[in-house]
């Protein structure tokens, strides 16, 4: 457990792996009437919950990628980084590109050494995930005098330099996900939602999350209510979020919601809340789940998560590559998703090791654009 939720936050700082877009969450209502919010709360909930039936790119490349591309990956080590790179390699061998994945990129310092280790060894392209252009600056510049092209995935920051795309998992996709959590904490509370965040406000890419859920269960439910509890790295680690729930839960006794910046640092509080006797008291959801949170959904002790496909994430990532090599601008939809629930959870596409997939074929689909 601990080695899966290391790995997701050490990519977030400064290097998180993470985590069909709803309309954004600017568009929806300033301030409905309860019983509109709720109304439009399910609507979002009814178009999100089937399972997605296409990849994201729809764009067919004008022709076929050349072969013999040397893409080369940054990774913290952590198993989310690690599906994501195994998705990269799968999908650069299709196009008849190497790939190399370079371990151990879990601080600024670190991934600053590692990028240029990277460049080094003298690759077409880059894959980054989380980390902002501030951390690597003055690298970004040299790997453009390189050309080399840089892509990041989970980044909030526009394209600088050398790093040409930021579209995947990108601000769009962040405010979809919040939008589709506190959707669901309306519509199955009937408006009546009593919000606490266990939150890591030090990341960009949660800290978006963060944001839009608030700003949408305001907009959807004027009279819900949302309070979020900081959590530290070292707690987290430590293992001690399942007593702090505990404790916000004791002190906050009108909760009926808990929402969490991922769903790795969930592990352990439903069998906490049992104990304490709080079981039932508040559904449990937010951003991304894990293998313990799909369990948790079967078992019914756990509401609603998003479903971020990693695998297609690094063949997405692939695909921005691909379109570099022919000369085609980069295809920008968002990756498919959905609200995870236990009423859908049974149907999902998940993969042999009970990670959310989300559309079976997927492979067969970028092959397809790829002209393969």
């Amino acid at each position: 457990m601990r080695k899966s939720i290391a790995g997701v936050a050490l990519v977030a700082a400064g290097s998180l792996a993470l985590l069909g877009l709803a309309p954004s969450a600017s568009s929806a209502p300033a301030a409905a009437p309860a019983a509109d919010g709720v109304s439009i709360a399910k609507k979002i909930v009814g178009k999100y919950s089937p399972n997605p039936k296409r990849i994201g790119p729809t764009t067919r490349l004008v022709k076929v990628p050349p072969k013999g591309k040397y893409v080369v990956m940054l990774s913290n080590g952590g198993d989310e980084n690690k599906v994501l790179d195994e998705g990269i390699i799968a999908a650069a061998k299709v196009l008849g590109w190497k790939s190399k994945e370079l371990v151990g990129a879990v601080s600024p310092e670190t991934q600053r050494s590692l990028f240029s280790k990277a460049l080094s060894l003298k690759p077409d392209y880059i894959h980054i995930s989380g980390i902002e252009p501030s951390t690597l600056s003055d690298l970004l510049v040299k790997a453009n005098k390189q050309k080399v092209v840089v892509v990041c995935s989970a980044c909030m920051s526009k394209p600088v330099s050398a790093l040409k795309d930021t579209h995947i998992a990108g601000p769009r996709q962040l405010d979809l996900w919040g939008q589709m959590i506190a959707a669901y904490a309306v519509a199955n509370t009937n408006g009546k939602a009593d919000v606490q965040g266990i939150t890591v406000p030090l990341y960009p890419i949660l800290i978006r999350f963060d944001q839009s859920f608030e700003k949408n269960l305001k907009r959807l439910c004027p009279t819900c209510k949302y309070e979020a509890n900081p959590q530290q790295l070292t707690d987290i680690f430590a293992g001690k979020v399942p007593s702090a729930v505990v404790s916000i839960m004791k002190s906050n006794p009108s909760t009926n919601w808990l929402v969490s910046d991922l769903g790795g640092w969930m592990v352990g509080v439903p069998a906490a809340l049992k104990s304490a006797n709080l079981n039932g008291k508040a559904q449990i959801g937010g951003l991304t789940a894990g293998k313990s949170n799909i369990q948790g959904l079967k078992d019914g002790t756990e509401s609603a998560w998003t479903g971020y496909s990693l695998p297609i994430v690094g063949w997405t990532v692939v695909d921005s590559f691909a379109r570099n090599s022919v000369g085609m601008p980069f295809d920008t939809k968002d990756l498919p998703t959905q609200i995870l629930t236990p009423q859908n959870i049974k149907s999902a596409v998940l993969t042999a090791e009970g990670d959310y997939l989300g559309v079976k074929d997927y492979v067969k689909q970028f092959k397809t654009l790829w002209r393969k």
